[in-house]
């Protein structure tokens, strides 16, 4: 039945999971990070602590929810993870935010104040199909309108870092923008969203499924 195939597990699957959990029980947690030597920005210590949940999340191969609240800087310290990504050697792949219109031009303000060492590009707009893609860029910005609209692009690349900004905007996984974000390949996603839950639990499920596809289970068993 439903509830037994959504906990069926590949071999592969299998150990790779209990590789992950052994490697949870045996390390030290949370580890201290060093703040990227490219980031022009004083972190603050709550923020300084998000770089390093952050990157510990990268290192167990988890995605997660950072909620913040608005105003407590989620989008430097998303930068923050990217360049340490970068730095560190790990930035072989463009990293991907979809974020809502009104917000494209301050993510590529702040990556240009912040993180000026990625090379960052905006995706929007009537003539976007005749420039680059996310050839030759670290950090693609692009509005969640036109997620399906240019569904065969996101799906075709892969990515490092998929990031949704104001995450709540795929509560409803039965959207096309969520069908089309959770498919997508990237070895982490990242919400941010100051409001996580907004009406019901169901909301929290459309999020992980996005992040962790399987993780809650099936809708419906997590309904239930």
């Amino acid at each position: 039945d439903e509830p037994t195939a959504a906990l069926t597990l590949s071999g592969a699957q299998a150990s790779s999971l209990t590789d992950m959990v052994q490697a949870l029980k045996q390390g030290a947690g949370v580890e201290p990070v060093a703040i990227p030597e490219g980031l022009l920005a004083e972190l603050r210590p709550y923020q300084h602590q998000g770089l390093a949940w952050l990157q510990f999340l990268s290192r167990h191969h988890l995605g997660g929810v950072l909620a913040d609240d608005m105003g407590l800087g989620k989008t430097v310290q998303t930068l923050a993870h990217l360049l340490r990504e970068q730095e560190d050697g790990r930035l072989d792949r463009p990293c991907l935010v979809i974020a809502p219109v009104s917000l494209l031009g301050n993510w590529r303000a702040e990556a240009a104040r912040f993180a000026p060492s990625l090379r960052t590009r905006v995706w929007h707009g009537q003539g976007r199909h005749g420039t680059a893609f996310a050839e030759d860029c670290d950090l693609l910005i692009a509005p969640s309108s036109l997620l399906q609209r240019d569904k065969e692009r996101w799906l075709a690349q892969p990515w490092h870092i998929v990031v949704l900004d104001e995450a709540q905007h795929i509560k409803n996984a039965t959207t096309h923008a969520a069908q089309v974000v959770s498919a997508l390949d990237a070895r982490q996603r990242l919400a941010l969203t100051g409001t996580p839950l907004e009406n019901h639990l169901g909301e929290l499920w459309s999020l992980y499924h996005f992040l962790m596809p399987g993780f809650l289970g099936s809708h419906k068993r997590f309904g239930e």
